[in-house]
């Protein structure tokens, strides 16, 4: 069979460029290759950086770790801003967390204390209490206990109770402490009369509101300053503390 020479040259051209295709595929699948090969680095890349820092240690505390994990939720107080230095976890005790609490309310101003001013006994001590705890005991003269009391000896009594000591004789207190006038009494204070014997001869236990409380012929009895008989008879007040 004779083949024109038309055919022999596009036969020629086909089995050539079968021949280029064929030899081409290696190289084209070595390329695809690479690309895909390249691809699957790239990709595999992060997670063999992920994967080569994982913290040592157990599992959980790996991924307390690197979630900053804490076990308590820290609940901040009202007007808190910030969180101090110290509230970030530490490797060592991730679960302490110390929350500033910084308020942003006002700071309360303290008034300054006002001056000291001076305060009736009957505020400060039992002493005019104690006195009045006897009011019915009877007059003993020269008495000094509960069984009986002359006036001296019970306003030895009343104050050696509040730990101050007095002298045995109304005179003798008449000359303790310091004087005090009229209208300066305080509850505590000793009041004085002339009765029976010139001078201070007979003593009383000041209790406010112009009422003094004294052993009398009658007994431990509260009497008013007004009293006609000891308002002529007053000769003075001291404050013996």
């Amino acid at each position: 069979m004779v083949i024109p020479s038309s055919k022999r040259m596009w036969l020629g051209s086909s089995i050539l460029a079968g021949l280029i295709l064929a030899s081409s595929l290696p190289a084209l699948a070595t390329t695809q290759n690479q690309t895909q090969a390249a691809t699957i680095h790239s990709l595999m890349k992060p997670m063999l950086v992920i994967t080569s820092n994982v913290p040592t240690g157990t599992y959980t505390e790996a991924v307390h770790k690197q979630l900053k994990w804490v076990s308590s939720p820290v609940i901040l107080p009202m007007g808190t801003n910030t969180l101090s230095k110290q509230s970030v976890p530490s490797q060592s005790n991730p679960t302490v967390v110390v929350a500033s609490t910084k308020s942003t309310s006002k700071p309360v101003q303290v008034a300054a204390a006002a001056s000291k001013q001076q305060v009736s006994r009957s505020n400060s001590s039992d002493l005019a209490d104690h006195a009045l705890s006897l009011v019915g005991v009877p007059y003993v003269f020269g008495g000094a206990s509960r069984s009986g009391f002359d006036c001296s000896g019970y306003t030895q009594y009343v104050f050696k109770g509040s730990g101050t000591y007095l002298p045995r004789t109304a005179s003798e207190q008449f000359n303790v402490g310091s004087s005090v006038k009229r209208d300066q009494l305080q509850s505590g204070d000793l009041v004085f009369f002339t009765t029976y014997a010139p001078g201070a001869s007979h003593v009383g236990i000041y209790i406010g509101g112009g009422r003094f409380v004294h052993a009398s012929n009658s007994g431990v009895q509260v009497t008013s300053l007004s009293e006609s008989y000891y308002a002529s008879r007053y000769i003075g007040a001291r404050r013996a503390n």
